[in-house]
């Protein structure tokens, strides 16, 4: 059974977008679906890519934010909407998880499906799955932890810099390892023109840790 930290609705779609690094909307059309006009007037809908909990409302949870972020990293990659939803699908019925991107059981056999058995998603990736794999979902989700089959937290930087995405501290927006202070507060101190060496002393954390959460944050306004 999921935890209910990792589905409980704890971002705004705008707040998705910022920390998954995608542009503004995304999330909301990834995770709900959209609609739009033809210039014939046909009124076309397309649904979502990733499932989202009934009843959620408003709120994105930890486990979409994670979905999020990998699906932004296939189209980063180039594969087209339409190939990330017949990769989503597919892995959806072979793992038998409608989240399989932020399940255990995918980081362990995903590289089987796009690497290893060609026939599964061949006519998806044409000859693709390797890089796929090697320059998109290996590097992604060795930036997981995993808790009882499911991510449960997230090193958006990699493991070697203190910032992690964890539903359990700070509303599970991102903060400095071990200390808790909110990235965004850090970023904020710095605009108005705070020193590095001021940030560290009035919030007990080292520059080093300053400059990360000023680097996440940058990067995530780009």
């Amino acid at each position: 059974m999921v935890p209910e930290r990792l589905i409980a609705p704890l971002y705004g779609f705008a707040e998705a977008d910022r920390i998954a690094k995608v542009t503004r909307g995304t999330a909301k059309r990834w995770i709900e679906g959209y609609s739009y006009g033809r210039p014939d007037g046909v009124r076309v809908t397309r649904p979502p890519i990733t499932l989202r909990r009934p009843g959620a409302g408003d709120g994105v949870s930890f486990r979409d934010l994670i979905e999020v972020v990998a699906i932004g990293g296939f189209k980063e990659h180039g594969l087209s909407i339409a190939s990330i939803r017949r990769i989503v699908a597919a892995c959806q019925q072979l793992f038998r998880e409608p989240y399989p991107l932020s399940a255990y059981a995918f980081k362990v056999g995903g590289r089987d499906v796009f690497v290893g058995n060609g026939d599964v998603l061949h006519d998806v990736l044409r000859h693709r799955g390797a890089m796929a794999w090697d320059e998109v979902l290996g590097p992604f989700l060795a930036t997981l932890d995993y808790r009882d089959s499911f991510a449960f937290r997230w090193w958006p930087l990699g493991r070697s810099k203190p910032i992690v995405v964890d539903p359990e501290f700070g509303f599970g927006l991102p903060v400095i390892l071990g200390s808790g202070v909110k990235t965004e507060i850090v970023r904020e101190r710095f605009e108005v023109g705070d020193s590095i060496e001021q940030i560290s002393y009035d919030f007990n954390i080292t520059p080093i840790e300053v400059e990360s959460a000023i680097q996440f944050e940058l990067n995530r306004a780009a």
